[in-house]
């Protein structure tokens, strides 16, 4: 049986649309990268030339191109040309966040709701088999407590994703909504959290959960680190369960390319199915939320 390939149009141009929506969306057989849109021509001329498609003027004639639009562009520009994506009936795969404020986050959420379009996170994480084993290995796990952490140089000088959004926001906004997502999904809802600290240095949360657990998050992405740590380790009764980022570079980037093959086929099938999956933007909302909680307990 022929599947049909999704049509995805990409907008932005930047670090992360080259080293995953690009050659995500144009690996296929799922998907076919439709065209590039960026507010840098060269830029997209550039990505659009290595991925086999082409740059186009402007988003109207992107939107005409496709029926689906990736965005990896910052969050207050994500909230805004994905509205309007979404009110043109284009289908979603967003970045995180999915905005900088609850308010922009909400008014998306509308707006899918409004249009009736499928919409999809890109937490990479959750979709990698490393961190599918973790939390299928969770729901069997009686927890007390975890611990999780978020550390590196990324907003460094020389570093591909030291942007200006980053730059200004800091931890919370950039791999708060990975830590959260993955805390919630292993241990449950978030019911309080309160934390201390400057999240262009170091965020440190102590997070309650629904159930009574309590968890420790913390968050930087100012260390000049050898290597990135990313983790998140279970406590209870039977012992320890933990998730760790591989030391390997070799395996970082397989476990990448793995993740974006599972989420390109997650994807065309939700958008081939109008039926949108459990990370959609009603999920980047809830993360949203919590991050400004987390973001107001630091004064």
């Amino acid at each position: 049986m022929t599947v049909r390939a999704v049509a995805v149009g990409l907008v932005g141009a930047g670090p992360w649309a080259g080293m995953l929506h690009a050659p995500m969306l144009a690996g296929g057989p799922e998907t076919t990268l439709a065209g590039v849109w960026a507010r840098r021509p060269e830029a997209a001329r550039a990505l659009a030339e290595a991925h086999g498609t082409r740059a186009v003027q402007s988003l109207v004639e992107l939107w005409e191109r496709c029926e689906a639009v990736a965005f990896a562009v910052p969050p207050d520009v994500q909230a805004e040309l994905a509205t309007a994506a979404a009110r043109a009936g284009k289908h979603l795969l967003l970045d995180k966040p999915v905005a900088l404020t609850v308010a922009a986050a909400e008014g998306l959420a509308a707006a899918v709701a409004e249009a009736g379009v499928v919409s999809q996170l890109v937490l990479t994480n959750r979709y990698g088999p490393r961190t599918r084993a973790f939390l299928a290995a969770a729901e069997g796990f009686e927890v007390v407590g975890a611990r999780c952490a978020s550390l590196s140089g990324a907003l460094l000088d020389g570093s591909l994703f030291s942007t200006p959004w980053r730059r200004r926001h800091g931890a919370l906004l950039d791999v708060g909504p990975h830590l959260f997502d993955l805390l919630e999904a292993a241990v449950g809802p978030i019911e309080e959290l309160s934390g201390r600290g400057d999240p262009l240095r170091w965020v440190s949360l102590t997070c309650r959960h629904a159930g009574g657990e309590v968890s420790e998050v913390s968050m930087s992405l100012s260390l000049p680190l050898t290597e990135t740590v990313f983790e998140c380790v279970l406590y209870g009764p039977s012992g320890s369960l933990a998730l760790r980022r591989p030391a390997e570079p070799a395996a970082v980037a397989a476990e990448l390319q793995e993740a974006a093959a599972t989420l390109r086929r997650e994807f065309a099938a939700a958008v081939t199915s109008g039926a949108s999956p459990e990370l959609d933007v009603r999920r980047g909302v809830r993360l949203q939320r919590l991050i400004d909680a987390a973001a107001r307990s630091l004064g």
